[in-house]
């Protein structure tokens, strides 16, 4: 994590931030009014405070439409394939989130937690690939299991080789529908 400004040690960020929007105090009037309560601010300072809480709320926006779009995407289909969706794009952040990082930030983060959160969405990664390769086996088996009873029915029935080859070939050409899981 990158160090921490002497705004966030003083634990003054929230404060600024409803000073801002709430009593909308100038960056000014609140380095000002901060200074006369003995706090160590400056205009700038407040100044930095408030485009970095812009960024964040930016950020958060951007999330939320995102997830807005996946489950619009995604309505349609099964909690596994949206399970999968969030999954890819937490691995496509925490990515971002590594790649960005700075070779001064190094020192100051707490990589094992970093790694920590890498492994376990990876993890989750592999469950939902066995959770569908297993439906999916089932699937096929059940396809399988349906041909074989349909053959001897149709042979029962008196249909041709030819019809009941047919028949079969159009039961395992079938694919898994993944809308009806989980």
């Amino acid at each position: 994590m990158p160090r921490r400004n002497k705004i966030e040690m003083q634990g003054l960020v929230d404060r600024i931030v409803d000073m801002f929007h709430r009593d909308r105090m100038s960056q000014r009037e609140i380095a000002d009014t901060l200074k006369d309560e003995g706090y160590d601010v400056s205009k700038s300072g407040v100044g930095r405070v408030l485009l970095d809480h812009a960024g964040q709320m930016k950020a958060y926006r951007q999330a939320a439409m995102e997830a807005t779009a996946i489950v619009k995407e995604l309505k349609t289909q099964s909690g596994l394939d949206m399970a999968e969706a969030t999954s890819q794009l937490i691995q496509m952040k925490l990515l971002d989130a590594v790649k960005n990082v700075g070779a001064e930030e190094l020192d100051d983060m707490e990589l094992d937690k970093l790694f920590a959160a890498v492994e376990k969405n990876a993890r989750s990664q592999v469950q939902i690939a066995r959770v569908k390769l297993e439906y999916e086996r089932g699937y096929n088996k059940g396809l399988f299991r349906a041909s074989e009873v349909v053959e001897s029915e149709a042979r029962k029935a008196g249909l041709t080789e030819e019809s009941i080859d047919t028949i079969k070939r159009r039961i395992l050409a079938l694919k898994v529908d993944t809308s009806e899981q989980g």
